[in-house]
């Protein structure tokens, strides 16, 4: 008996693929509405995922902002306003929800100021990412095959190729996730709509590993 209680006690969560906040902000707090709706409450953004738990379904709106760390104060003033904090990304990106007829928690003009912040903290390390992918894949081709090429123990080259590929591999999805948001952003401000969906997602990644496959497969005498 107590066994069946506790198990009743564990909500049900499930998963959704993000369609990503910078290309497709509208569309992902137009889903959590109509999730809240059926009832599925949004409890944290993990990477390219959305944890959502069965509860009470209600009718809500949706919003974002990008702050870098804010205090206390920031969320008392929203939540003042109608808007309850319902999770953060890291330490930067903040979605509140309120009933619907609140008034709008961004102007027009807030929205433009929101999105510069957006583009300001992904700047560094998406510039960052992608020097260190240049220069990674430059010392790969450049200096590491060459090098390579020459070496007459086939264990050691297949072993620096492999650590060579899983280097390269991450700073290419850092990049992925760092560079293609800031230029969203600033395609944003620039007045120019962006919309993207999971296929992007997949088809980039679905290239990226098709690169690494051939590359890995390559490798095999």
């Amino acid at each position: 008996m107590s066994n069946s209680l506790s198990q009743k006690s564990i909500p049900l969560t499930r998963r959704e693929i993000s369609s990503g906040l910078a290309f497709a902000e509208e569309y992902d707090l137009q889903r959590l509405r109509k999730w809240a709706a059926e009832g599925w409450r949004l409890v944290k953004i993990n990477g390219m995922f959305m944890v959502l738990e069965q509860a009470t379904p209600e009718q809500v709106n949706f919003a974002i902002d990008y702050q870098d760390s804010p205090d206390s104060e920031y969320f008392e003033m929203c939540a003042a306003a109608g808007w309850q904090h319902v999770t953060s990304i890291e330490s930067h990106i903040h979605l509140f929800k309120s009933i619907p007829g609140t008034v709008a928690i961004f102007s027009a003009t807030d929205a433009t100021t929101k999105y510069q912040r957006a583009a300001h903290m992904f700047a560094k390390p998406a510039l960052w990412s992608s020097v260190g992918l240049v220069v990674s894949l430059v010392l790969m081709f450049g200096v590491v095959q060459p090098w390579l090429m020459v070496q007459q123990d086939t264990m050691m080259v297949m072993i620096v190729e492999i650590i060579a590929a899983i280097i390269i591999v991450v700073i290419a999805t850092f990049s992925i996730f760092t560079a293609f948001p800031w230029a969203a952003y600033r395609l944003r401000l620039a007045g120019i709509p962006v919309r993207t969906n999971r296929l992007v997602f997949g088809l980039l990644f679905g290239i990226c590993g098709a690169v690494v496959g051939y590359y890995m497969g390559s490798m095999i005498p």
